[in-house]
């Protein structure tokens, strides 16, 4: 359930950046993701039994230098992997560390085992 929706998150993007990590990344490294489950939804009732849950996540690209081409990765492998409604939010830039910061959401529909 969740934590196989979690455990998809967490592999897609590690395919792309090996540095991946819940909410706070705490290497090093040039070029990170972080992620957060934002909210999870029961949907699609039938027979006063749900059908399925639609699981949205935050994802948030770190980089110090040019990540369009990674942005672009990033959007094509979630949605090889299942994920829809893809946004991509306003970019911004940290000054006090360096970082270009880019905010994705997605979500991911997985149908409840009966």
């Amino acid at each position: 359930m969740i934590d196989t929706v979690d455990a998809l998150v967490k592999s897609t993007l590690a395919a792309l950046c090996p540095n991946v990590a819940r909410l706070l990344y705490r290497g090093k490294a040039g070029t990170f993701f972080t992620y957060q489950l934002v909210s999870s939804e029961d949907r699609d009732a039938a027979e006063d039994e749900m059908q399925g849950t639609e699981y949205t996540y935050r994802v948030d690209l770190y980089s110090k230098r040019d990540y369009i081409a990674l942005l672009r990765r990033t959007k094509r492998a979630l949605k090889a992997a299942g994920f829809y409604g893809i946004v991509i939010d306003p970019e911004a830039y940290e000054t006090d560390t360096g970082f270009y910061h880019v905010p994705i959401e997605c979500r991911y529909y997985e149908k409840t085992e009966v």
